[in-house]
């Protein structure tokens, strides 16, 4: 089996299946993506990468793990490895944006590669993740007045 084939986030200890959305995510707070992938072949390493954003043509990152160093070893038989990335939700994305539901994608990446390991894949979830970054308000009424 070839690439990553789950995922999962974690926020304030709520698991969150990969496919399910993740609710309320605000700045200040950390989304912890796991990922499984099988491998085989020479040892290798390279490095994970998670990152939150919105894919128009391309995906525009606007949170991001940072590259997490990862080992795989040599093996003839297919060998399962658990990945984890945090990535921090700053008030300040990479980009201008507004609040409201984010995509998320993970992907290697070769230590002689600029980009990614092609043969690896490029798991991608739309619109998942709901980020918070302005206080809302609802049903604010008047609810009474007295003549004292």
């Amino acid at each position: 089996m070839n690439g990553l084939n789950q995922a999962e986030l974690i926020l304030r200890g709520i698991n969150v299946p990969a496919g399910q959305k993740l609710y309320g995510v605000m700045p200040g707070d950390t989304v912890r993506v796991s990922a499984r992938i099988d491998y085989r072949g020479p040892a290798l390493d390279d490095d994970f990468y998670a990152a939150i954003g919105s894919r128009v043509v391309v995906f525009d990152e606007l949170w991001d793990s940072g590259p997490v160093p990862v080992h795989f070893d040599a093996s003839v038989g297919w060998e399962t490895y658990q990945l984890t990335a945090d990535i921090p939700i700053t008030e300040v994305a990479k980009f201008p944006w507004t609040p409201g539901w984010f995509d998320l994608y993970v992907k290697l990446i070769d230590h002689s590669e600029v980009w990614h390991v092609p043969n690896a894949g490029m798991p991608y979830l739309s619109n998942v993740i709901e980020v918070l970054l302005a206080a809302e308000f609802q049903n604010f009424n008047i609810t009474e007045y007295v003549n004292l």
